[in-house]
């Protein structure tokens, strides 16, 4: 029995060293799911690529492993993945001198129109003219001050204690250079200050595109549409978010499905590094929300956000910042509303990356992607286009190489694949499991001999 247990362990050893002993074969085209041809319109030692959306959305892995580039040959070549990506200087806030507003009695104009004056503590006058002048509410005159020349304002951010009650309204915002003659800038932006227990849903903030200066224009009227407001403007700040400076993202729209009359989920193919997510309604109005996250479909949900969706004047509420890591859905709930009859869209920001490559070989070249058992390929930039050569060579100014039809190559299957090193850890997992059965097998008959010679003793 003895030589038989030898036998059978050799045999898993000789069977188990070949796997073991292997070593990786050189990649191919044919190791990944999909392709695209690549067009090179110069000649040029490098090139760059703008990655499609849908490397994004197919790739196995959210760090693009398993992105490659071959020549003609089917040789893969060196290649580097570069964020599109500028430091975003942090955004400038100006204080706006603050100017409440008491309205006089409406007149009524002979052309059926009809007028109302507004005034402040201070001796400011503002009269203003035309339709439905009695849909006036609280008012605010909000002035730059004296010695700031210029102020390229994206957004105003307003500050109020925190009411006694939920409030919830809308407000229009008015331009002047003068106080004489007033100009819509917004009509009927939301505002509103919500709270649940410990939790408080605040909306603020009004986004503008106004460059204010010392001659023209330098006020803002802000105007509810109540007359009584159970809040006070304590604060009017003018928000300045240079937009030279930008991050690029690539935009991957989430599938969406709604679950009851105020929950839906939305979820990506594949865990994504977002950013920022952006969810638009087809309607305007508004929709107070919480939000949820999970990195896939087996974990639990973890808080993200609460905010107010909206829509109005054809403008909607900023992208929600996103800092969470890798995301596959997201869950969206409303709060004391309903989902619309048509479901919010919702689409997820992350980081565009161009991927430089060494034209090595001849063309035409291809990019390839989808690959579980893909390795990081990519190289550091020094590495593939030392210092010395950057200032002629660039990687902004290199010539690109566009991306054309796609290429059939190894298909879906490549996404379940598995690299050399898991196959080696399932042969040694196979091989333990091998030896430890040989081994009870071996002490079983042990076992057994034992109880027959005790047996046959008389």
């Amino acid at each position: 029995m003895k030589w038989k247990i030898a036998f059978f362990t050799g045999a898993l050893w000789c069977a188990a060293l070949p796997a073991l002993a292997r070593e990786a074969a050189p990649e191919s085209p044919q190791d990944y799911a999909w392709g695209r041809s690549l067009t090179t319109p110069v000649s040029s030692p490098w090139y760059r690529v703008s990655l499609p959306p849908q490397v994004y959305e197919q790739s196995v892995w959210p760090d693009l492993r398993d992105v490659r580039v071959f020549n003609h040959q089917g040789e893969r070549v060196p290649f580097t993945l570069q964020a599109q990506q500028e430091a975003q200087p942090a955004p400038k806030e100006q204080a706006l001198r603050i100017f409440p507003l008491a309205a006089s009695p409406v007149e009524k104009l002979t052309d059926s129109g009809e007028r109302i004056w507004l005034r402040s503590p201070e001796g400011y006058e503002i009269k203003l003219e035309g339709e439905r002048i009695e849909g006036v509410g609280e008012s605010y005159l909000l002035a730059l001050p004296d010695d700031i020349k210029k102020v390229n304002a994206t957004q105003l951010q307003l500050g109020w204690d925190k009411p006694t009650e939920n409030w919830q309204g809308k407000a229009s915002l008015y331009y002047s250079a003068d106080m004489k003659e007033w100009n819509l800038m917004q009509a009927d932006a939301p505002l509103m200050d919500l709270a649940s227990g410990s939790d408080r849903l605040k909306l603020d903030t009004i986004n503008i595109n106004l460059s204010m200066t010392i001659n023209s224009p330098r006020y803002l009227m802000l105007v509810f549409d109540k007359p009584q407001l159970p809040i006070t403007l304590t604060r009017a700040v003018v928000i300045d978010s240079p937009e030279s400076m930008k991050i690029t993202n690539v935009a991957l729209p989430a599938a969406g499905q709604a679950l009851s009359q105020d929950r839906a989920r939305y979820h990506w193919a594949s865990p994504q590094p977002l950013t920022a997510i952006s969810l638009s309604l087809e309607e305007e109005g508004t929709l107070p929300v919480e939000i949820a996250w999970r990195a896939s479909p087996s974990e639990e949900w973890r808080p993200l956000a609460k905010t107010v969706l909206w829509k109005l004047n054809g403008q909607i509420q900023e992208p929600i910042p996103v800092s969470v890591g890798n995301v596959q859905e997201i869950q969206v709930t409303t709060v004391n509303a309903h989902l619309p009859q048509t479901l919010p869209q919702m689409t997820g920001l992350r980081e565009s990356q161009t991927l430089i490559f060494n034209a090595q070989g001849s063309g035409p070249f291809m990019l390839a992607w989808g690959n579980k058992a893909a390795q990081n390929a990519a190289t550091e930039l020094d590495a593939l286009i030392p210092a010395a050569l950057r200032q002629r060579h660039a990687p902004e100014n290199l010539p690109e190489a566009w991306t054309g039809e796609g290429v059939k190559l190894g298909g879906e299957a490549r996404l379940t694949a598995t690299s050399p090193v898991e196959q080696r850890s399932l042969w040694l997992t196979a091989l333990v499991w091998g030896a430890l059965v040989l081994g009870v097998l071996a002490l079983a008959w042990m076992a057994l001999r034992i109880w027959r010679e005790v047996k046959e003793k008389p």
